[in-house]
């Protein structure tokens, strides 16, 4: 029998500053184990040749600048100079045109495929540079069976475009489409059309789909950047923020710390499904030693960000107290919950193993909700984490959560005068809102009478395509679209240090002005 050679590809359109890390994670675990494996990030590759066709010579000088160490403020003005380029191509050319979110909105929550299909048959700005790309990486490895990650709406619609393409001119050719938005929002999937594109979909961590049945994991899969150009990569400066541009800015490797989250109780959360609750964790040894070896292959161009649902204190000490061991010169940063294990001595360390950054959820910033949506910390414990990583020198980034049952009008205000005060006492340096969606795999979804609200009941679809977020109905719930337009707006204002002595009421009375 034939030998499988896998080709992993990014579709577009994700991010242009790093790649995803999907497919690097597969490479590494199949060439460990023999397995002919190669990757091409073609989201990058069409995000420049886009670029270059439409913008031109100065578009060849933004990217050279904004690829090198040039100033902040000269790369937000080189950025401002390629978004409004992608506004006059949606204005001009192609609606559904964005150089981080490809046809997100059509995408998103999309339950009929129809539209989706819609879309990919629809000729667009990135069609011809996305088929050159394609032909030239079949060329160059001549795969027996291509895999399509999609992590999220952004990325389905160039997926299946990849996927059509490919059945035209390649039939013989195995197609596979994995990835968090499949492992979520296509679990319970019905519709038969889009295996017409794909010949599987595979759910959660896909390691296990290449390998024979009973081979083992690691807990810990290093990854391969074999087939990644570093040059092509650039930044997108929309804020000076030097936390909040850590997402566009600069050039990371993706690891993951653990497997799964340790913690996996929020009530909010998809914690239900196979790759949040299995949680296990690496020898430090292992971790380190991969960040050694990847850091030469970057030749000294990137940092590490690590991507877990929630790095471990017990295993970001022995990480740190390893790499300090070794005085690795690195920097890194990532995902925490904010509890009590972050004490004054820990983030020290931390910082002396060159953490530069962490995120975490302080979600809705109310003792009450906290305890309603099972977080397992309190805001006590919270700014005692927050003060422990400031006095290290650690940048910090809120995630921030309005909507939540039962959650008055009153408790949200009184979530954004606590990140105020957070912000003034320079306690975190960004933030970000996102408002409550009720989702398939989370425990809320198996409990809406404990929460006070109602699903709204949908008539069966016998061709379901995406299904994750539930609309439901909350009797009492205020308006949340006028009060999420103010958090917003107070926290583009605390962003960039302004708006810190206005009251809670300024930013609801700055949305209901007329303009």
């Amino acid at each position: 029998m034939k030998r499988p050679r896998y080709l992993f590809l990014t579709p577009p359109l994700v991010q242009t500053n790093a790649p995803y890390p999907t497919t690097m994670h597969l490479v590494g675990f199949l060439r460990a184990h023999g397995i002919a494996a190669e990757q091409r990030d073609l989201s990058i590759g069409v995000v420049r040749d886009v670029l270059l066709e439409y913008g031109g010579d100065e578009a060849e000088q933004l990217l050279e600048l904004l690829s090198g160490d040039a100033p902040a403020d000269a790369k937000v003005e080189a950025s401002a100079w390629i978004e409004d380029l992608a506004r006059r191509i949606r204005d001009e050319i192609d609606p559904a045109f964005g150089f981080s979110r490809y046809a997100a909105r059509i995408s998103a929550n999309a339950s009929d495929f129809g539209q989706v299909e819609r879309q990919v048959r629809r000729r667009g700005v990135m069609d011809g540079f996305l088929e050159r790309r394609l032909e030239q990486a079949i060329a160059e490895t001549r795969p027996t069976a291509i895999g399509v990650t999609c992590p999220f709406p952004g990325t389905l619609v160039g997926a299946f475009k990849i996927a059509a393409w490919v059945k035209a001119h390649h039939p013989a050719i195995r197609l596979l489409l994995g990835g968090g938005f499949v492992s979520t929002e296509l679990r319970e999937m019905t519709d038969p059309r889009p295996r017409r594109y794909f010949d599987d979909f595979i759910l959660d961590e896909g390691y296990r789909y290449f390998v024979p049945e009973g081979t083992p994991i690691p807990v810990f899969v290093e990854p391969s950047y074999a087939g990644v150009e570093w040059d092509d990569y650039f930044d997108v400066v929309e804020t000076e923020n030097p936390m909040h541009r850590l997402w566009s800015v600069g050039r990371w490797i993706k690891l993951q710390m653990a497997r799964g989250c340790y913690w996996h109780k929020c009530a909010f959360c998809d914690v239900h499904l196979p790759y949040i609750k299995c949680f296990e964790m690496p020898d430090a040894v292992r971790i380190v030693d991969a960040m050694e070896r990847l850091g030469r292959h970057a030749r000294g161009r990137a940092g590490f960000h690590f991507v877990d649902e929630a790095m471990p204190p017990a295993l970001i000490r022995r990480v740190s107290e390893e790499i300090v061991r070794r005085r690795l010169a690195v920097s890194w940063w990532g995902n925490v919950r904010f509890d009590a294990s972050f004490t004054p001595e820990l983030c020290r360390l931390m910082a002396r193993a060159g953490c530069i950054a962490v995120t975490g959820g302080l979600e809705c910033a109310n003792d009450r909700l906290l305890a309603l949506m099972n977080k397992g910390i309190t805001l006590e414990s919270a700014r005692q984490a927050l003060e422990a990583f400031h006095a290290a020198g650690i940048m910090v980034h809120a995630y921030l959560m309005y909507g939540f049952p039962t959650e008055t009008e009153a408790e949200a205000f009184g979530a954004l005068g606590y990140v105020r005060d957070l912000f003034r006492a320079d306690l975190v340096q960004s933030a970000f809102w996102h408002r409550f969606a009720l989702t398939v795999h989370s425990p809320i979804a198996r409990e809406t009478d404990r929460f006070g609200i109602k699903p709204v009941r949908q008539r069966p679809r016998k061709r379901l395509f995406c299904r994750n977020e539930i609309p439901f109905t909350e009797p009492s719930a205020p308006d949340w679209t006028t009060i999420g337009r103010a958090l917003d707006l107070a926290l583009a204002n605390y962003l960039e240090g302004r708006g810190l002595s206005k009251s809670m009421a300024f930013w609801k009375r700055a949305v209901q002005t007329p303009r």
